[in-house]
C-alpha cells in the first residue's frame, strides 16, 4: 500500500507539473521584445533588403542618364603651341638669319545637339521601365522582411516552447523513473519496468539537448535579419481566434494575386525592359541627325608671310553644321547584338511565366495551408485533451495492475508530443496567413500587428 500511496503522489506530482508547463508556455514574457520591434530592427539592418533598397537607388538614376541622350553636349578645348623656327639662310633684307619663338593659343568650343537619335528614345523608355521594376522589387524586398522577420521570430518562440516541454517531460519521466526505482525495492515492481523508464528518461533528456541548442540556432538565425541577439522574446497566448481566408474563394485569391504579386510585378518590367533593350540594339541600323556648332578663336604670336616673319594674327571662326550619319556596314555588329538582346527577350519572357505559374502555385497551397492549419489547430488541441485523459486512465490502471509502465510511458510520450503538435500547428497557421497575404501582394505592417496580438 506504501508504494500505491507514493505512486500517486508522484503521478499527482507529473500532472501538475505538467500544466505548470502548459501554463509557462502561455505566461506573458515581461520586458520581451516584440514582433513590430524585432521588426523595426530587421527593416534597419536586415543586409538583404538594404541591398536591395540600395540598388533600386542605383537603378533610379537610369531615368536621368536615358535623359542625357536628348541634351546637349558642350565641349571646350583649350591647347598652347610653342613654335621654334631657325632661318640658316635668307637673302631677304627684312629677315635676319637665327632662331627665333612664338607661340600660338587656340580655343575652341563645341556645342554637339542631338536632333533625332532612335537610341536614345529606347533608352528613355527602357529607363522608366527599370525604375518600376527597381520599385516593385523593393517593395517585394519589403514584403519578404516581414515573413522572414516573423517566421524567424516564430522559430524562436517554437524552439523555446520545445525547450519548455522537453523539460517537463524529463522532470515527468524522471518521477516515473523514482516510482520504479521505489516500487522495485518494495518488491511491487520489476527490473523490466525500471530499464524501461531509464531509456525513456535517456531519450527525453538527449531531447531536451537536442531542444536547447535549435534555441540557440534560432535566435542566431533572427539576429541574422535584427543584426540584434534578441534573448527575450513573447510567448503565443493560450487562446486567440482563427480565421479563415476571406473571401472563401481560392479562384479569387489567384486572381488577385496574379494582379498584385510584387515579385510578379517586377518581372513584367523585365520583360519591358528587354523588350526596348532589343529596340535599342535595333537602333543602330537607323540614321541619326545632330547639329553641331564649333566656336574657334586663333592666337598666333608670329607667322609667317610671303616669306617673312609678321605680325601675330588673331582669327575667330564659328561653324553650324547638320550631320545626318547614316550606318551602311560595321561588320554585323548591330545585327549581332540585336539578336542577343531578342534571345534575352524571350528568356525573361520564359522567366515571366516560370514565376506567375509559381505564384499561382504558392498562393493555392498558402490558402488551403491556412484552411488546413486550422481545422488541425482544432483537431490537435482535441487531441491535446484525448491524450491526458488516456494518460491520466493508464496511470489509474497501472496502479490497478492492469496497464504495464510501459504503456504508462508511451502515453506520456504520446502526449508531450500533441503538445508539440499543437503548439507547432498554431505557429504554422499564423505564416500560411502571412504567406496568403504575400501571394497576393496584401502583406502589410498591419498584419505584423495583427501577428503580434496573437503574441504576449
Amino acid at each position: 500500500m506504501r508504494g500505491s500511496k507514493t505512486g500517486n503522489g508522484r503521478f499527482g506530482a507529473r500532472a501538475r507539473a505538467v500544466f505548470m508547463a502548459l501554463g509557462l508556455v502561455a505566461a506573458p514574457a515581461a520586458g520581451a521584445v516584440t514582433l513590430q520591434e524585432a521588426y523595426a530592427l530587421a527593416y534597419q539592418n536586415d543586409s538583404k533588403f538594404r541591398s536591395v533598397r540600395a540598388e533600386t537607388r542605383a537603378s533610379g538614376t537610369a531615368i536621368d542618364q536615358a535623359r542625357a541622350g536628348f541634351m546637349p553636349n558642350i565641349r571646350l578645348d583649350i591647347d598652347r603651341t610653342e613654335t621654334r623656327s631657325s632661318v640658316i639662310r635668307n637673302e631677304n633684307a627684312f629677315v635676319g638669319v637665327g632662331a627665333r619663338t612664338y607661340r600660338t593659343d587656340n580655343g575652341t568650343i563645341t556645342i554637339t545637339q542631338p536632333v533625332f537619335r532612335r537610341e536614345a528614345i529606347a533608352r528613355l523608355v527602357q529607363a522608366k521601365a527599370v525604375v518600376r521594376q527597381a520599385e516593385f522589387t523593393l517593395l517585394a524586398a519589403e514584403q519578404d522582411l516581414m515573413l522572414r522577420t516573423t517566421a524567424a521570430y516564430l522559430t524562436v518562440l517554437a524552439a523555446t516552447d520545445s525547450v519548455v516541454l522537453a523539460a517537463a517531460e524529463r522532470e515527468a519521466i524522471g518521477k516515473v523513473l523514482d516510482l520504479a526505482r521505489e516500487r522495485l525495492k518494495s518488491g511491487l515492481g520489476t527490473i523490466t519496468n525500471q530499464y524501461d523508464a531509464e531509456a525513456r528518461f535517456a531519450v527525453t533528456r538527449a531531447r531536451e539537448v537536442e531542444a536547447q541548442n535549435k534555441v540557440r540556432d534560432a535566435r542566431q538565425g533572427l539576429r541574422e535579419i535584427t543584426g540584434k541577439l534578441i534573448d527575450n522574446v513573447q510567448s503565443l497566448r493560450g487562446e486567440f481566434a482563427l480565421q479563415t481566408p476571406d473571401p472563401a474563394n481560392i479562384d479569387q485569391w489567384v486572381d488577385t494575386a496574379l494582379g498584385q504579386n510584387l515579385a510578379l510585378q517586377a518581372r513584367r518590367e523585365a520583360v519591358e525592359v528587354a523588350r526596348q533593350e532589343v529596340e535599342r540594339q535595333r537602333a543602330g541600323h537607323f540614321p541619326s541627325v545632330n547639329l553641331l556648332v564649333n566656336l574657334n578663336r586663333r592666337d598666333a604670336g608670329s607667322s609667317l608671310v610671303n616669306g617673312s616673319f609678321g605680325p601675330g594674327t588673331l582669327v575667330e571662326t564659328s561653324d553650324v553644321t547638320l550631320r545626318v550619319t547614316v550606318p551602311i556596314f560595321e561588320g554585323g555588329l548591330t545585327s549581332a547584338v540585336t539578336a542577343e538582346a531578342a534571345y534575352r527577350f524571350q528568356k525573361v519572357q520564359e522567366d515571366l511565366e516560370m514565376e506567375r505559374r509559381s505564384v499561382e502555385r504558392s498562393t493555392r497551397a498558402s490558402y488551403d495551408g491556412t484552411l488546413s492549419a486550422v481545422n488541425l489547430v482544432q483537431a490537435l488541441k482535441q487531441s491535446v485533451t484525448a491524450q491526458q485523459s488516456a494518460l491520466e486512465l493508464k496511470e489509474q490502471g497501472f496502479k490497478a495492475g492492469l496497464f504495464a509502465l510501459l504503456q504508462v510511458l508511451d502515453a506520456q510520450r504520446d502526449l508531450y508530443l500533441a503538445r508539440r503538435d499543437y503548439a507547432q500547428s498554431r505557429y504554422d497557421y499564423l505564416l500560411f496567413r502571412l504567406r496568403l497575404k504575400l501571394a497576393a501582394g496584401m502583406l502589410a505592417e498591419s498584419d505584423i500587428v495583427g501577428t503580434g496580438a496573437a503574441l504576449q
